[in-house]
């Protein structure tokens, strides 16, 4: 590992447009469940619940049922605080290395960690949007509207439209400026580091694939539990276990590398 974690900070160290494509396996460590592994989201809640159309068919029960999980502790985004990786890849953004985050997740951790050039490709769990005017609130209010009795299924205060979590459920397409800015920085990238992503969910998976057809290809970078997906087509260099420990570990080579130089 230790050979691995020093030929990626020379990597790094020569890019000049590095940046990262994150999923559910880097908040895991912040006691956030994924989708698909065993024990995740998908094994106590029928993916169905997070489509457009079973939403728009009964939202106050979707509201009712987001509010439960919370409650549960199941998936209470609110709670979780970032953990080493995500301050690591903070810390390599501040350094100019890493030049921006996609992220599959929507659970604002990279930027409570100190990210700031944060691509949502899936929206944002902590905000609710009105369907119609697009106006934002915070999620905690509206849950607060829930749980008063005020309104079993809210409503913008601006315009009296439906209000549904910010995120980009199932029949709903990725956020047409999430996906410009990430084919604009696939693009551009020459290393891209793939974190707690099993690469199987498009169009984010696709990601590494066109960083790879570009000339010259871009590095890639995995760092996961198990090997993703695609590793055997994109995959240059393959570091498999903790996140937090990985990535520790590599930006203190970044910065022992740079206070070398």
């Amino acid at each position: 590992m230790e050979a691995l974690i020093a030929k990626t900070a020379e990597v790094l160290a020569t890019s000049k447009n590095a940046i990262a494509l994150t999923g559910a396996g880097i908040s895991t460590e912040s006691g956030i469940p994924d989708f698909r592994s065993p024990g995740g989201l998908w094994t106590r809640v029928d993916p169905g619940e997070f489509s457009i159309d079973r939403f728009l068919q009964n939202p106050s029960r979707f509201w009712r049922m987001h509010l439960d999980l919370k409650s549960s502790g199941d998936f209470d985004l609110a709670s979780a605080d970032p953990n080493p990786a995500h301050y690591a890849l903070a810390r390599m953004e501040q350094m100019g290395i890493l030049k921006c985050i996609i992220t599959q997740n929507v659970d604002n951790l990279h930027q409570r960690a100190g990210s700031v050039e944060v691509v949502e490709f899936h929206g944002n769990l902590l905000r609710a949007a009105c369907m119609k005017c697009r106006s934002l609130e915070p999620i905690e209010d509206v849950e607060a509207r829930i749980e008063s009795g005020e309104s079993e299924a809210p409503r913008c205060r601006n315009c009296g439209g439906l209000l549904k979590p910010d995120a980009v459920f199932f029949g709903e397409a990725i956020p047409s400026r999430a996906l410009m800015i990430s084919q604009v920085q696939s693009q551009k990238c020459d290393v891209l580091i793939v974190v707690g992503t099993s690469l199987q969910v498009y169009p984010a998976a696709q990601i590494p694939l066109s960083v790879k057809l570009k000339h010259p290809p871009a590095v890639v970078v995995e760092v996961n539990r198990e090997p993703s997906s695609l590793h055997e087509q994109v995959t240059d260099i393959l570091m498999i276990g903790s996140a937090g420990d990985i990535l520790s570990r590599l930006l203190e080579a970044l910065e022992t590398r740079v206070n070398l130089h």
